[in-house]
């Protein structure tokens, strides 16, 4: 199959021609519009989830035992988790509700 002469005339006098030099311009141009509109959508999405909640789960206390090594213990809705962390992983200990580990914290407290 042949291709027309002006049809071959034009693809190497306009943007895809090789010294042109404008396809360098639209790479980077295209490389900060993506990584602008990844920006933008990250901040909205933080904006979002700090108004949707998450004051279900926070961190109640964290014992460090050594370099990479700790214990955290987690409260998760109505359950505190009591989680192994070492060089990357993490094992879950115990689970407990969260009125017996107010319990105990206060009788600790009075002791």
């Amino acid at each position: 199959m042949a291709l027309p002469a002006a049809f071959l005339g034009t693809l190497n006098e306009g943007a895809f021609a090789a010294g042109s030099g404008m396809s360098w311009w639209q790479t980077v141009g295209g490389l900060v519009a993506v990584f602008g509109l990844l920006m933008v959508s990250l901040k909205l999405l933080g904006k979002w989830n700090r108004r949707s909640g998450g004051s279900d789960s926070s961190l109640l206390t964290v014992w460090h035992l050594g370099p990479k090594r700790e214990i955290q213990v987690l409260k998760l809705g109505d359950q505190v988790h009591y989680i192994y962390r070492h060089d990357g992983s993490m094992v879950v200990l115990q689970t407990e509700p969260l009125v017996n580990f107010e319990n105990k914290r206060a009788d600790a407290a009075s002791a």
